[in-house]
């Protein structure tokens, strides 16, 4: 029995995560252009205040009210704002990745990494844009590389075992989401792929286990319903041994 899963980036699509490829938007200037040369990166120091009002005003946007379409134009006034500051583009590709533009996305998450090179959300970012797009190669780049920054990230490891698992590398797959798992218990999706990789082994009871645990998790999870199924299907081909009843 195989028949896997398919994934979202459940990280950024939830907000979780806030913290290559040549497709770019050319929606805002690059904080590189010319326009701002001679002007150097300040991404250790707080925004400006005009770009610290304007990003008040998003967050309050896409976190509180859970609008992100009405959000990027606040995120955009605080790049303008205060263009070397890397965190504006990292919340920007997350209204992004929540209205599934995974190109604008994939653009604000590289120019955060531009701004501030050893920024591990904007890698992340950068990595699950690509995993929506299917660039499996340039997202393994870019999620090792914001690994490489932040080894405890549970949601870089779970990213990272999406791609792996996208390319049918199971085995390689299967530690990144254990590591997630661990790193955070009540990490629904990592549960989920383990289920996927279990398949692969054709281990179904493991497989069972991990999906009844992403249920308990998030009960109500986009991948819920799919994840029922596939236990019914588990469970029909090897069904579990009943309880013996004491004599």
């Amino acid at each position: 029995m195989r028949r896997f899963l398919l994934f979202v980036s459940l990280a950024f699509l939830s907000g979780a995560a806030v913290a290559q490829s040549t497709g770019k938007s050319t929606a805002q200037p690059s904080p590189a252009s010319p326009a701002n040369a001679g002007e150097a990166p300040s991404t250790r120091r707080p925004p400006k205040p005009a770009a610290q009002a304007a990003l008040d005003r998003a967050q309050d946007l896409l976190f509180r009210k859970n609008d992100p379409a009405a959000s990027i134009d606040e995120f955009k006034k605080a790049v303008k704002a205060d263009p070397w500051y890397a965190q504006s583009y990292v919340l920007l590709g997350v209204a992004y990745m929540q209205l599934q533009r995974w190109n604008e996305a994939q653009w604000a998450f590289e120019e955060a990494t531009k701004v501030e090179p050893d920024n591990a959300q904007g890698y992340l970012g950068w990595g699950s844009a690509l995993n929506e797009q299917k660039d499996y190669a340039g997202a393994q780049k870019a999620l090792q590389r914001s690994l490489d920054l932040n080894p405890d990230s549970a949601e870089a490891h779970y990213e990272l075992a999406r791609t792996l698992g996208a390319m049918k590398q199971w085995e390689a797959a299967g530690p990144h989401a254990l590591r997630a798992i661990a790193l955070n218990p009540d990490y629904a999706g990592p549960h989920a792929l383990m289920g996927n990789v279990y398949l692969e082994q054709e281990d179904l009871d493991s497989a069972r286990d991990e999906f009844k645990e992403y249920l308990r998790l998030d009960p109500e999870g986009s991948l819920a319903p799919e994840i029922k199924q596939l236990i019914a299907e588990i469970e029909k081909a090897s069904p579990p041994e009943p309880v013996k009843k004491r004599p």
